[in-house]
């Protein structure tokens, strides 16, 4: 259900933001496509009624030190999530992403409130077998959002993301 997890998508938007402040990544908000079918509410400025016209995409896409990173941010309220949450024309852009050379991933709040960043290449065994992801399943291919700062939350994805995919990377 569209909508279900925005709190947790203002905090990794937030998340993001932060890292952009910091000189880490850029990024950019992706929107599912839509038609533009009459004027919206006067008071609103820039509003405007519309039909979407197609599946939305992953929410975000960011680049980091030349990498280029396509996502995803997902709410879990119970005990385990279910990886067909991530929707089969996500998972098709998620594997378009990675065949041509970028790195896709899932953000991933847990009902206990921990923050996960899921590489796509280790989710999609799951996916495909319609799996439910329990928090020791998460401890094995998923990464703990970090500290950066003493006296904030935890904020970073992309450190732990990215020591993961240097890692698997063969660097001349």
């Amino acid at each position: 259900m569209a909508g279900r997890g925005v709190k947790w998508e203002a905090v990794c938007t937030n998340s993001r933001d932060r890292l952009s402040q910091d000189g880490c990544l850029a990024w950019c908000r992706m929107h599912p496509p839509v038609l533009k079918v009459g004027p919206g509410i006067k008071s609103k400025r820039g509003s405007f009624l519309a039909t979407r016209t197609g599946k939305g995409p992953p929410d975000w896409v960011a680049v980091h030190e030349g990498v280029s990173i396509l996502g995803d941010d997902k709410d879990c309220k119970g005990v385990s999530w279910y990886s067909l949450n991530v929707k089969a024309h996500q998972a098709k852009d998620f594997d378009a992403w990675e065949k041509n050379g970028g790195l896709a991933c899932v953000l991933l709040r847990m009902s206990d409130r921990s923050r996960w960043v899921i590489p796509w290449s280790n989710l999609r065994p799951l996916w495909e077998q319609k799996r439910y992801v329990s928090m020791d399943m998460l401890k094995n291919i998923g990464l703990n959002w970090e500290y950066k700062c003493k006296g904030e939350p935890a904020y970073d994805w992309l450190k732990p993301l990215m020591e993961w995919h240097n890692e698997r990377t063969i660097h001349p």
